[in-house]
This record gives C-alpha cells, sequence and structure tokens, in this order.
C-alpha cells in the first residue's frame, strides 16, 4: 500500500501546488511504449518466480490516469497520454484480435498520439491501415512515404498540434528505418522508411513556424542501454562530423535535432527510471519498459510567461515508471470488465495443458539455453533437417517448470512464423554463421551442429569449426537447412538468404509455434540439457585442414 500512499500525497500536493500557485502551469505527461498487447493483468515473475506479484496491466494504469485527469480538470493543469509503438502484436487478447481490442482500450483511454513501431506492421499494412482507422487519436510518422507518390503516407501524419488550457503542444514522430528489414516485404510493400533525422528537423521547423509553446517527439527507436557511453560516442561522431546510414538511436535524434523539448523513445524494451536531457539541446528523454506492466508519469513544470519547461518531477521515489501491481494501483473498474471480456472471447482456447516440462526452459539472447537448443531440434525433427537456426529476437519468453499450456508456448512464439527449409553448401552454412557474429551481433539459435568461434579474429573468420553429425562441415556438400519464413525473407541482416529461389524452399505447412506444441503433445514430460553446441574461445584456431576448406 506504501506506493497507493504516495500518489495519494503526490495527487493532493500537486493540486494544491496548482492552485496556489500562478507561477507555474503543470503538464502531467503519461506515456507508454511497446506494449506489445500488454494491457491484460500478468504475473511479475521477474519480482519473484515462486509467488509473482499480479500487475494490473490497461486497467491499473487507467485508474491512475482518470484519477490524475479529474483533478487537473478541477485545478487547471494539463494532462498528455502518449505512446512510442508496437501497440497491439505480442497477446493473445493482441494478437487473435488483430489489434482491434488494444486500439479500443486507447480509444477508451484518449490517448493523444501514437507512433507505428516495427511489429504493428506484423499483420499487414492493410491490418494497420483497418486500426488507424479505428483509432480517435493520431498516428504520427514524419519518415513513412509512398513510394508512388513521394508524399508522407496518407495514414499517419507527420505533426499534430494539441492545444490545453492554452498551451499549443506539436507533436511529431518516425518509425524505426528499421521496420524495412524486420518486415516481411508484403507487409509494407509501397513504403520507403526514410533517415530518422532529417524527417524530424523538418517537422519540427513546421511546428515552430505554426507557433507551437513545446515539441513532443515520439520515436521509436531507443535510448543506449548505457547512457554515458552512448554519449560518448555521440561527441566523437559530432567530432568526426558522422552521421551516416547507420543505426540511428534516441540520442542521437535529440542531439541532432534542434527544437525538441520532450522526446519517448522506445522499440529496445529498457525503461529509464528517470530521464535523460541532451547538454546541449536541453531535449528530455524518456523511456518505458515493455508490455504494459509499468506506467510512465513525469510532471513538467511549464513557465506561463514563456511557455517553456522550468523544470519536472517524477512520479515517486525519484522514478518516472510506476509498477502497476494491481494490489497497490487499483484498477480502473470499467476498464477491468472490458478487459475481462476480451480475455473471455481470445484466451479461452488457450489454457489447456498440453504437455509438461521437468525444469524451466530458459532463452538467451547472448549464448545457448535450453529453450533456444529445443526449439532448433524441433527444426530439424520436424524437416529432417541437418542445421537448423533461429534469431534470438524470435523467442520471446521462458518456460517454467511443470504444466504448459498452448498460452505459454503463444508468449513463447507469439509471431505466427511458418517452417521452412531449404539445401545448400555447407560453405553457405558458414556464411551464415559468420554473419550473425559480424560486428557486435551475438550470434543465434541453432540446431544439429557444434561451433566453436572466437570473436578475437577478424570478421569472416570467426568460426573455427562446424561439425555436423560428428563430421567436419564439408564446404562443397549439400545440406538440409532449416528456419523461419521470417528469416528467409533476409531479416536479423541475414540478407543472404533472399539469394535461395522460392521455388528451391520448401513450405511445411505448420507454424513453429504449432509444431512445438506437437513436440510437447508427443514427448512430455520434457527435458532440455545444453551439450555445449555454441563455444565461445577466443583462443581457440582454425585447424590447417580448416583453413584449407574454407580458404582463409
Amino acid at each position: 500500500m506504501f506506493k497507493f500512499y504516495i500518489l495519494l500525497l503526490m495527487l493532493l500536493s500537486s493540486i494544491l501546488f496548482a492552485r496556489e500557485s500562478e507561477a507555474v502551469q503543470r503538464l502531467t505527461v503519461f506515456f507508454t511504449n511497446d506494449l506489445h498487447g500488454g494491457i491484460v493483468p500478468q504475473k511479475a515473475e521477474f519480482l519473484n518466480p515462486e509467488f509473482p506479484p499480479l500487475l494490473g496491466g490497461g486497467a491499473s494504469a487507467a485508474g491512475i490516469i482518470r484519477q490524475v485527469r479529474r483533478e487537473a480538470e478541477n485545478s487547471g493543469a494539463i494532462t498528455l497520454l502518449i505512446d512510442g509503438g508496437d501497440t497491439f502484436q505480442g497477446t493473445l487478447v493482441g494478437t487473435l484480435s488483430k489489434g482491434e481490442a488494444v486500439v479500443e482500450y486507447m480509444n477508451r483511454m484518449q490517448y493523444d498520439a501514437t507512433v507505428p513501431g516495427n511489429h504493428d506492421f506484423d499483420l499487414g499494412k492493410d491490418n494497420l491501415i483497418e486500426r488507424i482507422k479505428q483509432s480517435q487519436f493520431p498516428w504520427i510518422a514524419a519518415n513513412i512515404y509512398d513510394k508512388e507518390t513521394g508524399k508522407v503516407w496518407k495514414w499517419v501524419k507527420p505533426w499534430v498540434i494539441v492545444e490545453k488550457q492554452g498551451l499549443r503542444i506539436g507533436i511529431t514522430g518516425t518509425a524505426t528505418t528499421g521496420t524495412a528489414t524486420m518486415s516481411f516485404p508484403d507487409n509494407i510493400k509501397g513504403l520507403e522508411f526514410r533517415h530518422e533525422i532529417p524527417a524530424l528537423q523538418q517537422s519540427v521547423n513546421e511546428l515552430r513556424t505554426e507557433g507551437v509553446d513545446l515539441v513532443v517527439a515520439l520515436v521509436h527507436i531507443g535510448l543506449p542501454y548505457d547512457t554515458r557511453e552512448g554519449y560518448e560516442e555521440l561527441q566523437q561522431q559530432t567530432r568526426e562530423s558522422v552521421m551516416g546510414d547507420h543505426y540511428i538511436n534516441a540520442m542521437e535524434v535529440a542531439h541532432f535535432v534542434k527544437g525538441i523539448d520532450i522526446l519517448l523513445g522506445g522499440h529496445l524494451h529498457r525503461g529509464y527510471q528517470q530521464a535523460w536531457e541532451d547538454p546541449v539541446n536541453h531535449t528530455i528523454c524518456l523511456q518505458n519498459y515493455a508490455n504494459g506492466g509499468n506506467l510512465g508519469w513525469v510532471d513538467f513544470n511549464i513557465d506561463p510567461a514563456t511557455k517553456s519547461i522550468a523544470g519536472y518531477d517524477y512520479a515517486a521515489d525519484e522514478n518516472a515508471l510506476l509498477l502497476l501491481q494491481q494490489d497497490q494501483f487499483w484498477p480502473d473498474s470499467t476498464i477491468s470488465e472490458f478487459v475481462k471480456s476480451q480475455q473471455a472471447l481470445y484466451e479461452a482456447d488457450f489454457r489447456g495443458v498440453i504437455g509438461e516440462t521437468r525444469a524451466s526452459l530458459n532463452r538467451s539472447s547472448t549464448g545457448e539455453a535450453p529453450l533456444n537448443d529445443l526449439l532448433c531440434d524441433v527444426l530439424c525433427a520436424r524437416t529432417g533437417s541437418d542445421f537448423s537456426f533461429m534469431n534470438f529476437g524470435g523467442i520471446r519468453a521462458d518456460i517454467k517448470s511443470g504444466p504448459v499450456t498452448r498460452e505459454d508456448i503463444f508468449k513463447v512464439l507469439p509471431f505466427g512464423n511458418e517452417v521452412v527449409s531449404f539445401q545448400a553448401k555447407g560453405s553457405f552454412i558458414k556464411l551464415i554463421l559468420e554473419q550473425k557474429l559480424s560486428g557486435s551481433s551475438r550470434g543465434m539459435a541453432i540446431g544439429g551442429v557444434r561451433v566453436v568461434f572466437n570473436r578475437a579474429l577478424p570478421e569472416g573468420q570467426r568460426v573455427v569449426s562446424v561439425e555436423i553429425g560428428g563430421e567436419l562441415l564439408e564446404p562443397e556438400k549439400i545440406y538440409r537447412i532449416a528456419t523461419t519464413d521470417y528469416l528467409m525473407e533476409g531479416n536479423s541482416g541475414l540478407y543472404m538468404l533472399r539469394r535461395i529461389p522460392r521455388e528451391k524452399v520448401d513450405f511445411h505447412g505448420i507454424l513453429l509455434r504449432d509444431a512445438l506444441i506437437e513436440h510437447f503433445q508427443q514427448h512430455s514430460p520434457i527435458s532440455v540439457k545444453t551439450d555445449g553446441r555454441w563455444k565461445r574461445d577466443d583462443d581457440a584456431q582454425a585447424t590447417e585442414e580448416w583453413k584449407g576448406k574454407f580458404e582463409f
């Protein structure tokens, strides 16, 4: 209850402050990003794996927002509710309703704006258009262009202006340019994702010409994980005048785009409990965690004379992100009933037990893990392949020990990717492995092979050994390779897969999610132990035999 009392005290102090002082105007900004359909209650297993407290999701967020709005109406304060993209794809309610339930929630909550995230295209461009039509708030993207007309895509706006209590707020935003390489081509057909920085600068300039008091930018790109290191890199870029076509982060936007007051990032699922402020432009950057477990809340003090930001305060305990524990932030009853109705529609068929596991199946985004191995073993078994691979980002959740339901499997694989296989030479397998070890890439999940790599070696030579079936990989031998249709499109940096003619790719007519369900049904109880198939050894060197095979 401690946070609940803090919230009440904050509300009271905010009201009294607004009533007793005319020196500043209060602007409360609530923010979400990467909801991924997370409007439903969820267990906070990261707090207590055995007895996780319940997070209230959209209903708990609604309880806070609606209370603050009621008090704001009485005090003359202003509220703004914004979102940073990836709104609906990822939960049963979000995905099976094709986003309709999530957009309806956002309508009921009276969001002021959102931006299209890359996953908002997962169910196709036409589906996103339907969700935009449904929305009672604008979708902002200054950098999504129609290739045919050469203009901003007609279903989004480069910017909007909202006026509240005499304060004119301009809202602009951009999708990530990475959408072009993270989506199925058909899902973004006819669209061009232009560089974020010039697109935003143009919008900011136009908004300033329109006489707005504040500019808020919604960008579906993230702040660096370490802001200190990130800023040091940014300073080096500035000294070298480097601003090319590399992946842009939100810190670079805040630094290189002039005239943004508040910036909301996203995409990386990394929340910041306190704002990061650019030392030069003084752009205040915010970013929430993913899946609706937290509500972002910052109160800005607006100087009524200059209509500029004079300071800001956090929601509680010097923290901009409220963890929505249901027993501390009581759910709004009307939103709670709506969410329950959507769960009844879309979750019932997924609650049945389909198997069990003797130990927790954890995933890893840096190396080998039981769940990574299991998925790739299922790919090999399903297709009769010698080698299989998956991107780490496609594995979205762990599986706890004990009974396993269809919903558990959906959480692991929410994107509905299909099992495919093809034939290629051993040299092509090495090319795939080297690509996923190039630069700062961390590798991938693999099956059917044992790989030893050395990150200290030059790019293209880091894989020092590959064994398939106990034998050294042969560059000219033909192997069968299994993966997902998503990766076959060249996504996750695997551009070389586009070389495989579509008629040479076997589509096995089953989603990887369903193949995993069948595996549990047929082989439970499941027990998986890692076997050292993915090994880093920075002292390892390729043998002369290996060098001869692959022409070092």
